[in-house]
C-alpha cells in the first residue's frame, strides 16, 4: 500500500492515469481488429463448409442417378439374356444420350458373349475385378469396377456390371457397360466450382472414379488417410484436410450414397477461401501496428520530454541553489533596458557590496557597483568593455568598516550579445580576494626575507670558504715542501697519511662549492653538438689510474654518436657516476656503454659493488647520503657527488635513473639527446716538451703561511721568487727588481685591495702584460668574469701542487716558447 501511494505521489505517478488510458486504448484496438478477423474467418469457413456441402450432394445425386439408369440397362440386357431375347442396344436412351458407350456380356469363363457399341475392353476379363466379385460372391446389385482406359479410343472409361445366373442361380457370366468418366467431369464443370476446387467421385474402397481434374487412372484414397478415417464413422460430413491426391489443402465435404458404393468429395482451397481475407487481414494488422508504434512513439516522446523538463527543472533548482549558496557574489543586469537594471542578485553580493537585495534589485548594475566602492574611476575598463563587447576583469576596494580596513574585490564581468550583435544582458561575478591580496604580501615580504638570507648565506660561504681553504692551502704548499726533502720511511709514511686528509679536506670543499655553485645558479651550461667519445675518453683517462689501483677492469665500449650537451659538465657527471662505481666496487669491473634510443642516447654506467637497496635508490641523490658506508670512511667520498649529478641532470634536463640489487651491483643510466655531426676542425698539433725555463714569479699574498709556502714550493722548482703581503709591496719589488715573468696573487689583499688590481697596477707599472694567477678561495661568479677581463687565470683554493703546476706551465707556455725561439 505505501509503496503504491509513493508511486500515485511521485512524478512516476502524474504519469500512470495516462499510460493506463493508451494502454486501454491500445489493447480495445487490437481486440475490435482480432475479433473482427476472427469472426471474418468464420464466416469463409462456414460459407466453404455449406458450399461445398450442396455440391457434394449434387455430385451424389448425380453419380446416383447415372448409375441407376445404367443398372436398369443393365438389368433390361441381363433378362433378356436369360429368356434368350435378342435385345436392341443400341436403341436404348443411354446410348443416345452418350451415358454409356458400350455393353459386353461374358460367360463364366470370361469368354465374351456379346459385344454392342464401341469396342472398348480388349483385354481378359477374369482378372478384373468386377468379374472376380461376380463370381465369387452373390451380390445381386451392380457391381462398379475400376476405371480402365481404352486402347482404341483412349478413353477413360468406368466398367459397371451385373451378374448372369442360370435358372439354379449358378455363375453364367457378367454383362458389363462402359460409362465415360467424361460425362461425370462435364457435369462437374458445369457446377461453376473454382478453378483449384475438386469434385471426385470415390469407389466404396476409395479408388478414384471420376475427378474434375485430369489424374492417373485408378488412383486412390488409401485406407489410412485421414478422409477415409473420417468417412468410416460417418456417411457425410466436412474437414479441413490436404488432399491425399494432390497434397492441396482444402475445405472438404463428402457425401456417401445409400444404396451405391460411391462417395462425393468436393473440396475447396484453403488459399482460394482464405487468400484475399488474409491478405487484407495483414493490411489491417499492418496498419494496426503502425498506428500502435505512432502511439507509443508518442508517449515515448512525451514521457522523454517530461523528464527533460523536469531534470532541466531540478537543474535550475539546483542552479539557483547554487548560485544561492556561492560565496561569489553573482549579478546578472538587462541590458537592454536604460540603466542596465539588476534582475538577479544572490545573498553573497549583497553582502560584498554592502547593499540589500531591495537596493540592488531593479537598480543599475553601474550604479550599484559606483556607490559600493570608494574609487569611482575603477569601473572604467568595465565602462569600456561592455561599449566593444568583450569581457573585462578588474580589481575593486571597498571599505569595511566592520573590519576597519578596505575589501579587496575581483569583478569578472562577461558582455551577452544576441545573434544580431545587440547587447542584451551583462554577467557578473564578484569574489573577496582580501585573503588572497594578503597572503600575496606575505609571500612577498617572505620572498624578500628569503632573498636577504639568500644573500647573508652566499656571503657567509664566501667567507667561509676562504677562511677554511687559506691553511688548507698552506698546509699543501709544506706538505709538497717537505715530500722532497725527506727521504726516510716512516716520515714519508707520516706525510702520506697528512697528503690523504687533506685530500678528503679539499673533496668536501670541492663539492660544497660545486653544490652552493649549482643552487645559486652560477653554472650555465654551454648547450652544444659534440662527439661522445671525446667524453668517455676523457672519463677514462682520468678513472683508469683509480681502477687499477684497485684491480679493477675498467672497460669503455667507444661510441661514434654525436650528441647535444655541454661537455665538461656532461663529463662531470659520468665521472661522478665512474668515481662513485670505482668507489663502491671491491672486485670485478666497471663498463660504460651507450644505448641508441629513437632520438637519444642512453649512456650507461655498470658496476659490480655492493648495490642498492630498493627504498633507498631515491635517497642516494641527496647530500651526505651514503649506502655501505655506515663509519663514514673518507675513502668512500663524503656523500657529494650523486648530488652533484642529480643537479647537472636536472639543469640541463638529462635524465639520470638506477636500477640495482644488493650485491649483484649497480646500473646508473643518463639520457643525452643526439644531434647531427659538428663541423669538422683542424685537428691540434701536439706541443713539443717544452724545456725549463729559469723563470721569476712575483707571488702576492697576505696570509704569511700561504706566502711562505708558496715560495718555498716555487723555489723547489727552481724559480726565482720574490713574495709580497700588499698590493704596495708588489709594486715595490718590481720596480727594484728584478723583473718579474709571472704573477701569482690571492684574490683578497690587505687594505681592501684586490688580486685583480695587483695584478693590473703591476703590469702598467712595468709596461708589460705580464701572465697572471689568481689563486683564491673566493667562488664567486664574479672572479671569473674579472680573469676574463684581465687576460688572467683563476684556480681555486685549495689547490694541490700538481694542479697549480700545471697551471703554471700553460700559462708560462707562450712565455717560454718565445725564449725558445730567440734563443
Amino acid at each position: 500500500m505505501k509503496r503504491a501511494l509513493r508511486l500515485f505521489s511521485g512524478f512516476g505517478g502524474r504519469l500512470v492515469l495516462p499510460a493506463l488510458a493508451v494502454a486501454v486504448a491500445i489493447a480495445a484496438l487490437w481486440w475490435v481488429l482480432l475479433d473482427r478477423l476472427q469472426r471474418e474467418e468464420h464466416l469463409l469457413d462456414q460459407t466453404a463448409y455449406e458450399k461445398t456441402t450442396v455440391l457434394s450432394r449434387l455430385v451424389e445425386e448425380h453419380a446416383v442417378s447415372t448409375f441407376r439408369r445404367v443398372d436398369d440397362l443393365l438389368l433390361d440386357l441381363v433378362a433378356n439374356t436369360q429368356r434368350g431375347q435378342p435385345m436392341r442396344i443400341d436403341s436404348r436412351r443411354a446410348f443416345e444420350e452418350g451415358l454409356v458407350v458400350g455393353v459386353r456380356a461374358y460367360d463364366s469363363q470370361g469368354v465374351p458373349t456379346l459385344g454392342a457399341g464401341r469396342a472398348t475392353f480388349q483385354g481378359a476379363v477374369v482378372d478384373r475385378d468386377e468379374f472376380g466379385i461376380a463370381r465369387d460372391s452373390s451380390v445381386r446389385g451392380a457391381v462398379i469396377g475400376k476405371p480402365y482406359t481404352s486402347s482404341q479410343t483412349g478413353e477413360l472409361l468406368i466398367p459397371v456390371s451385373r451378374r448372369l445366373e442360370t435358372s439354379d442361380g449358378t455363375f453364367a457370366g457378367i454383362a458389363v457397360a462402359d460409362v465415360p468418366v467424361d460425362s461425370f467431369v462435364r457435369y462437374y464443370r458445369v457446377l461453376g466450382l473454382p478453378t483449384d476446387a475438386v469434385a471426385t467421385l470415390l469407389r466404396a474402397d476409395g479408388t478414384v472414379l471420376a475427378r474434375n481434374v485430369e489424374t492417373a487412372a485408378a488412383s486412390r484414397v488409401t485406407a489410412d488417410s485421414e478422409l477415409w478415417r473420417v468417412m468410416r464413422q460417418h456417411a457425410a460430413g466436412h474437414m479441413r484436410m490436404v488432399s491425399p491426391v494432390d497434397g492441396v489443402e482444402r475445405i472438404t465435404a463428402y457425401r456417401a450414397a445409400y444404396d451405391l458404393p460411391v462417395v462425393a468429395v468436393v473440396g475447396e482451397s484453403v488459399e482460394t477461401v482464405f487468400g484475399p481475407w488474409r491478405e487484407n487481414a495483414r493490411i489491417y494488422i499492418g496498419w494496426a501496428g503502425v498506428t500502435t508504434a505512432v502511439v507509443l512513439l508518442f508517449v515515448v516522446a512525451f514521457v522523454i520530454e517530461l523528464q527533460w523538463r523536469r531534470r532541466t527543472e531540478r537543474a535550475l533548482r539546483v542552479r539557483n541553489r547554487a548560485l544561492a549558496w556561492s560565496k561569489d557574489g553573482i549579478m546578472i543586469a538587462d541590458a537592454s533596458r536604460p540603466g542596465m537594471p539588476i534582475v538577479y542578485a544572490n545573498p553573497a553580493l549583497e553582502q560584498l557590496l554592502g547593499a540589500p537585495a531591495s537596493g540592488l534589485m531593479e537598480s543599475g548594475a553601474l550604479a550599484s557597483l559606483e556607490r559600493a566602492i570608494s574609487d569611482r574611476g575603477a569601473l572604467q575598463p568595465l565602462r569600456d568593455a561592455i561599449v566593444v563587447g568583450r569581457d573585462a576583469r578588474i580589481e575593486l576596494s571597498r571599505p569595511d568598516a566592520a573590519e576597519g580596513r578596505d575589501r579587496h574585490l575581483e569583478l569578472s564581468a562577461s558582455p551577452v550579445r544576441d545573434r544580431d550583435g545587440r547587447l542584451v544582458s551583462l554577467i557578473a561575478i564578484v569574489r573577496d580576494i582580501s585573503d588572497h591580496k594578503r597572503a600575496q604580501a606575505e609571500l612577498a615580504a617572505a620572498r624578500r626575507e628569503a632573498d636577504r638570507a639568500n644573500i647573508a648565506k652566499s656571503k657567509f660561504l664566501a667567507a667561509a670558504s676562504h677562511d677554511l681553504r687559506q691553511p688548507v692551502q698552506s698546509l699543501m704548499l709544506l706538505m709538497e715542501v717537505l715530500s722532497s726533502r725527506i727521504a726516510d720511511g716512516p716520515t714519508r709514511n707520516v706525510l702520506g697519511t697528512m697528503d690523504r686528509s687533506l685530500g678528503a679536506l679539499k673533496m668536501l670543499l670541492d663539492g660544497l662549492l660545486d653544490v652552493s655553485r649549482l643552487d645559486a645558479g652560477a653554472v650555465v651550461p654551454d648547450m652544444t653538438a659534440f662527439p661522445l667519445g671525446e667524453v668517455l675518453e676523457r672519463v677514462a683517462a682520468s678513472s683508469r689510474p683509480v681502477a687499477l689501483q684497485k684491480g679493477l677492469l675498467l672497460h669503455i665500449v667507444p661510441s661514434r654518436a654525436n650528441v647535444y650537451s655541454d661537455p665538461m659538465l656532461l663529463g662531470r657527471i659520468l665521472q661522478n657516476l665512474v668515481e662513485n662505481a670505482l668507489r663502491y666496487t671491491a672486485q670485478g669491473r666497471v663498463l660504460i656503454g651507450c644505448r641508441r634510443l629513437r632520438d637519444r642516447v642512453r649512456i650507461e654506467v655498470w658496476d659490480t659493488g655492493i648495490g642498492i637497496p630498493a627504498d633507498q635508490q631515491a635517497d642516494i641523490f641527496q647530500e651526505f647520503v651514503q649506502v655501505g658506508n655506515a663509519s663514514r670512511n673518507r675513502d668512500q667520498g663524503l656523500g657529494l657527488g650523486l648530488a652533484v649529478v642529480r643537479r647537472l641532470s636536472e639543469m640541463m634536463g638529462h635524465p639520470v635513473t638506477v636500477r640495482s640489487s644488493p650485491g649483484r651491483g649497480s646500473v646508473f643510466a643518463v639520457e643525452v639527446p643526439l644531434a647531427l655531426a659538428p663541423a669538422a676542425h683542424p685537428p691540434a698539433t701536439a706541443a713539443a716538451a717544452r724545456p725549463a725555463v729559469p723563470t721569476t714569479v712575483l707571488v702576492i699574498e697576505d696570509d704569511e703561511i700561504v706566502r711562505e709556502g708558496l715560495r718555498a714550493m716555487l723555489v723547489e722548482w727552481g724559480c726565482t721568487v720574490s713574495a709580497a703581503g700588499s698590493c704596495a709591496e708588489a709594486l715595490d719589488l718590481a720596480h727594484r727588481g728584478p723583473v718579474p715573468d709571472l704573477i701569482i696573487a690571492d684574490y683578497r689583499l690587505r687594505d681592501g685591495r684586490t688580486g685583480t688590481e695587483a695584478i693590473r697596477e703591476v703590469r702598467l707599472a712595468l709596461g708589460r702584460i705580464l701572465p697572471g694567477l689568481l689563486v683564491t678561495g673566493d667562488t664567486a661568479p664574479a672572479r671569473a668574469q674579472e680573469a676574463e677581463a684581465g687576460n688572467f687565470r683563476v684556480i681555486h683554493k685549495p689547490v694541490r701542487a700538481a694542479d697549480l703546476r700545471r697551471a703554471v706551465s700553460e700559462v708560462m707556455a707562450p712565455v717560454w716558447s718565445d725564449c725558445r725561439t730567440v734563443a
